[in-house]
């Protein structure tokens, strides 16, 4: 017995030898030999996809457009501010009853031309704010572009950071295939050989079907993902997946942010709470609005202009009209229309403020709450990583061990299985590091600020 175990520990010895010298020798031969060329894949980075989610996004031309209304309306609103000038011509038959006994009507036929002018010289401030509403309006469609901005880049930031997940899944599962794939090929010539049995050789084709499996599982998920980001980015074709490959961003732990300065911030920049600020403003000027009709109004008017009986000939001393003036008005009784709209602007000023306060409070929530986390997430990580480092040490000592036949392929499988379990968590712990970043970024409004986008080492 003694000499036979020897005997088999030598065999397995030799063949721990056999097998490093053969990766090695695979290797030098796979470094001399020259590769076929592959297919160029374009890289994505995170910063770069959302330049082009901005860029090509149908959303933000839609928002510009607005933008583009609001401005028309700002100039409409200006426009009250100018005199009104009409060219104006009429031709005019007339049949009056005569004054002489034989003729019963008069008939005659006059004809007008002149030009006509108005001028608003004071209407009880009504021009000035209906001009701020339709700034405020404007200023409020800005804000809604920012607005949309914000969450689009916040969509896509997910969006990359999920086909990046997968992505992951996919280079995971590929080297744990890789890995019992080599265990596979020695467990057949240990066969051959009379040094392992049967259940090692199928045992490892099982982790290798296994691991394939797992690759399978992630490159579905990598493919929906990818299509579900080209569609933020309008980049819509077959088999996009085979034409990019995405690149982890580097560098979160780097990134100096301070939670105060973040809520100052989103105080005074936050989109969405932008809007909320020039509604309450919107609805001040529509009081003031209502409030001026308590005021007289007063216009300017003039004519210049010619009239001549069945005459188109006008004479410049004798068909001659022109009168100016100044005409006030003041209405004393509207039917209670002025106190109607004040307590409508009123209320809605009480609705948008109630909004804004709303607003304000769920988003310093959210500003705490994604700080918390991204804290935490970088501590996870970093854990991670370690546990990740020790578990390959593990496997790796694992395998000589059993190469050497002091381990069990029981005990390999399972330290294989920590490797695996191990980079995904990691994995997931660095993903979920640069989702927590970009929601923190996301809800204090820095999303849009190229200082706080994370960019390639």
């Amino acid at each position: 017995m003694t000499d036979c175990s020897t005997h088999c520990h030598a065999k397995r010895r030799h063949s721990a030898g056999m097998l490093f010298k053969s990766i090695l020798t695979a290797a030098a031969l796979c470094a001399a030999l020259p590769l076929p060329a592959a297919a160029a894949k374009s890289p994505w980075t995170l910063p770069g996809v959302k330049k082009m989610a901005l860029q090509n996004n149908p959303s933000m031309s839609e928002v510009k457009a607005r933008i583009d209304s609001a401005a028309a309306e700002v100039a409409r609103a200006k426009s009250a501010y100018w005199p009104s000038l009409d060219l104006g011509g009429s031709v005019q038959r007339n049949r009056a009853r005569a004054t002489r006994p034989a003729r019963h009507y008069d008939n005659n036929t006059e004809y007008s031309l002149g030009l006509e002018l108005s001028w608003t010289v004071f209407d009880g401030f009504q021009r000035k704010f209906e001009r701020l509403i339709a700034e405020f309006g404007l200023e409020s469609a800005g804000a809604a572009e920012r607005e949309a901005q914000r969450l689009l880049l916040q969509a896509a930031s997910a969006a990359f950071l999920s086909a990046l997940r997968a992505q992951d899944g996919m280079a995971i599962a590929k080297e744990d295939a890789a890995f019992n794939r080599i265990l596979l090929d020695d467990a057949r010539k240990r066969e051959e050989g009379g040094v392992a049995t049967l259940s090692e050789v199928l045992n490892f084709e099982l982790q290798v079907g296994n691991a394939e499996v797992d690759f399978i599982a992630a490159e579905q998920e990598w493919k929906v993902s990818i299509i579900a980001l080209g569609a933020l980015l309008a980049v819509s074709r077959d088999a996009l997946w085979e034409s990019i490959e995405l690149q982890p961003p580097q560098g979160p732990q780097n990134l100096a942010l301070e939670q105060s300065e973040l809520l100052a911030f989103a105080r005074q920049h936050r989109p969405d709470l932008q809007i909320a600020e020039y509604n309450i403003a919107m609805a001040d000027s529509a009081i003031a609005a209502a409030r001026s009709s308590w005021y007289p109004r007063l216009d300017f008017f003039a004519d210049y202009g010619f009239t001549r009986q069945d005459s188109l000939r006008f004479n410049h001393d004798y068909d001659r009209e022109v009168y100016f003036g100044l005409a006030a008005t003041w209405n004393i009784f509207n039917g209670f229309r002025t106190s109607a709209l004040l307590a409508q602007a009123q209320a809605e000023r009480e609705a948008y403020v109630k909004v804004r306060d709303e607003l304000l409070l769920r988003l310093e929530a959210q500003i705490r709450q994604h700080y918390l986390a991204l804290e935490s997430s970088r501590r996870q990580l970093a854990l991670q990583e370690n546990i990740l480092a020790t578990a390959k040490r593990i496997r790796d000592l694992v395998h000589h061990e059993y190469l050497g036949g002091t381990a069990t392929i029981t005990r390999l499988n399972e330290v294989q299985s920590d490797v695996t379990i191990s980079a995904s968590a990691r994995s997931k712990a660095y993903i979920q590091v640069f989702y927590n970043l970009e929601e923190l970024l996301a809800s204090s409004g820095k999303i849009t600020d190229l200082e706080f986008v994370p960019v390639q080492e």
